[in-house]
């Protein structure tokens, strides 16, 4: 099975850059013969301020040439605090969920295929102490029962961590420390392969204690140095994911007509600051 992952589109009527960008990887997705696309977050430019942005993205997304799969990002139904004694700056919204669930669908999900077992969580509800949360960690319990001894693709908006599994500063680029805990204990229970995020605008492809973690670059724009710290390599992008029986295969994708966009050079920029 051929996956198509792309994250971080940042789509409204006010960024045609990242529109322009959409278009070019909505070709690709017909010329790459995927068999589902999957988006890991950030669909709209800032729902979080406009929720308007929801169904002006999903309109964006149709029709696609694949079946499509969504899970959301911070900008899409707000974020989660980057630790217990420190505050988001847009606080997950219920009524965006809400909101992202009628337009795209279930914001965590399964897949049994070619024997591999998918599974892909909402990054957004960890540490967000909503009876939600509490929902997703029951709902994944279960998921590592089904999974057996199947070979694991996680997929989720935010990466685990920067460097190890025992980073302790809280950052909003991960996963709070807290519930990435929590999430590593049930990890280690199944046989996971590979883990595939976005939200960093940055692309990043390494083995962390077994475990390939691959940081999967915007479709949109990159954020220079001055704004953000270089950790991975700043493009924009897409990843495409071949599963079979107990292989797979992950390759960077930089589709014709995807224009590397700075985030400081784009009209929208102080609104994302």
């Amino acid at each position: 099975m051929r996956i198509m992952i792309v994250t971080d589109s940042h789509l409204a009527s006010s960024a045609p850059a990242c529109v322009a960008n959409w278009r070019a990887v909505r070709e690709y997705a017909g010329r790459s013969a995927s068999d589902l696309t999957v988006h890991l977050g950030d669909i709209t430019l800032d729902a979080a301020s406009d929720s308007s942005q929801l169904q002006a993205a999903r309109t964006m997304c149709e029709p696609w040439p694949t079946p499509f799969r969504f899970l959301p990002g911070n900008h899409d139904v707000g974020d989660n605090p980057p630790g217990p004694e420190s505050l988001a700056n847009q606080p997950l919204d219920r009524s965006l969920l809400e909101g992202f669930r009628a337009g795209f669908g279930p914001d965590y999900w399964r897949l049994a295929v070619e024997g591999w077992f998918i599974i892909g969580l909402n990054a957004q509800l960890f540490g967000s102490d909503f009876r939600l949360e509490a929902d997703q960690w029951r709902w994944f319990g279960e998921c590592v029962r089904e999974a057996g001894m199947r070979p694991v693709a996680l997929m989720l908006h935010k990466p685990l961590f920067q460097n190890t599994c025992e980073d302790e500063a809280p950052h909003i680029r991960y996963v709070p420390l807290g519930p990435r805990r929590r999430l590593l204990n049930l990890i280690a229970r199944l046989d996971v392969r590979i883990v595939l995020s976005g939200h960093v605008h940055q692309y990043l492809d390494r083995i962390i204690e077994g475990i390939r973690h691959i940081w999967v670059p915007s479709t949109a724009f990159f954020l220079p140095d001055t704004v953000q710290e270089r950790v991975g390599e700043k493009i924009t992008g897409l990843g495409l994911l071949e599963l079979s029986n107990e292989s797979y295969r992950f390759d960077l994708v930089c589709p014709d007509g995807l224009t590397r966009n700075n985030l400081v050079e784009q009209p929208f920029y102080n609104m994302l600051k």
